[in-house]
């Protein structure tokens, strides 16, 4: 899971968006930002969104990356995010005007205990399953398998402690649910959230997989340069972001290793009581965080003795003054995101 969102890892190409600036791609999602925050303030709005999504489809052409990949990538973080925004129809009331009112549903206590009993029994023949050797060994190793067996044993669990309150209640006692009140208002902050950061993320995942992180510093701190009269620490900045972006590869390796290493040693950190799982993780933890700082110990020497300081005028690697190309984009995204607001 942690591969599939992690950023800072540059996919090489030859595609219209490698060819692009650092900065022209910065400037692009600068913008959008911009844009996003000032359309946000009128309802029913949608040309700057419609615009932006537009971007997004083609910049994903653009990057000649696999769709499967960039995915790999998106897909949890997106459904996380839907999934979360729905409970805002769960919210309290809105004097926006209401398009759909459901219930409130008056169910009896006696409904509530079988339909706690039967989620009980359902979802746990479910996880007993997924627990059985057939299916453990063959998928311990897919995310979503052991999401889904998590969910379900999590849900099993809320089931029986609703089934024994429910015991303790008269048969015939009432409980309202409900009502749930969809508005305007929520279905626009529903729709346009998560498009804003669809869009958003999108672009910066993008910004990542086609721009190497070096020309990305560099791009960064060509436009935060005019900070430097202000006696801000960019170059500072710009390295703490360079090594962020760098070792998030680097980090992810040295997890792998250790759970290779632990794995080899007979530890398991999927299985076993909660005593022995809880011990596994506190030894990989602390396996991980003594790696982390030996690593950032030897990238603070072998910054000493290079010789390396904040303060200076560096050469640029990647960064070129920007061509036609960077200037067609920019004028292009930026008349279109801009007329997007007057339409």
């Amino acid at each position: 899971m942690l591969t599939n969102m992690s950023p800072g890892i540059f996919y090489p190409g030859t595609g219209p968006l490698h060819r692009l600036q650092a900065r022209t791609k910065l400037l692009m999602i600068g913008l959008a930002v911009v844009v996003m925050l000032i359309a946000n303030q009128h309802q029913w709005h949608f040309a700057p969104y419609i615009v932006a999504v537009t971007w997004v489809l083609g910049s994903i052409f653009g990057a000649g990356i696999g769709l499967r990949e960039l995915w790999r990538r998106l897909s949890f973080l997106l459904m996380l995010v839907f999934s979360s925004l729905l409970f805002t129809f769960l919210g309290g009331s809105s004097s926006s005007p209401a398009v759909w009112t459901l219930g409130p549903w008056l169910l009896r206590n006696v409904t509530i205990s079988h339909i706690a009993l039967f989620l009980a029994i359902g979802c746990g023949i479910l996880a007993l399953a997924c627990l059985l050797p057939p299916l453990a060994k063959r998928y311990r190793s897919r995310f979503f398998f052991r999401l889904l067996r998590s969910i379900l044993i999590l849900v099993t669990c809320g089931a029986l402690l609703l089934f024994g309150w429910t015991m303790g209640l008269p048969p015939q006692h009432t409980v309202p649910l409900g009502p749930i009140i969809i508005t305007r208002q929520r279905i626009w902050i529903l729709v346009v959230s998560f498009v804003i950061f669809m869009a958003l993320y999108t672009f910066s995942t993008l910004l990542t997989m086609t721009t190497n992180p070096v020309a990305l510093i560099e791009g960064l701190t060509i436009l935060l340069s005019p900070l430097r009269r202000l006696k801000l620490p960019v170059d500072d900045f710009a390295l703490m972001a360079l090594l962020g972006l760098r070792f998030i590869p680097t980090l992810l390796d040295e997890v792998e290793q250790l759970q290779k290493a632990q794995a080899a040693r007979g530890a398991d950190l999927l299985h076993g009581t909660w005593r022995e799982r809880l011990q596994s993780f506190s030894s990989f933890f602390t396996a991980l965080i003594q790696g982390t700082l030996r690593r950032a110990a030897d990238l603070a020497t072998a910054l000493e003795s290079r010789g390396y300081r904040s303060s200076g005028q560096r050469t640029l690697l990647y960064e070129k003054p920007l061509r036609r190309l960077d200037y067609l984009i920019l004028i292009i995204f930026g008349l279109s995101m801009l007329g997007s607001l007057f339409f």
